[in-house]
């Protein structure tokens, strides 16, 4: 048996201590199921994802043509500054 190291999030370590000893497993228990079933499954047993981005631009393309979202014109820079002051 090896001992493995690794770096963790405090809150996250915590976390998941009480949800492997709610199933009645340790945490290295539940690390080494985990390594099992990628073993196993020659793959990571869930699924990964890329964030989209093309849903993300198009999200904030149709926010841009919102009239809405857009400022109002100024015709010059002191109305600008006015405007800023409000």
């Amino acid at each position: 048996m090896n001992t493995v190291s690794f770096k963790i999030d405090n809150d996250d370590k915590e976390q998941a201590q009480a949800l492997f000893e709610s199933m009645g497993l340790s945490f290295s228990g539940a690390i080494n199921l985990f390594i099992k079933a990628c073993l196993n499954t020659r793959s990571i047993p869930f699924e990964i994802k890329a964030p989209s981005y093309e849903q993300l631009i198009r999200n904030r393309l149709k926010e841009a043509e919102d009239p809405g979202q857009l400022s109002p014109r100024f015709k010059d820079v002191d109305s600008l500054m006015r405007s800023l002051d409000a």
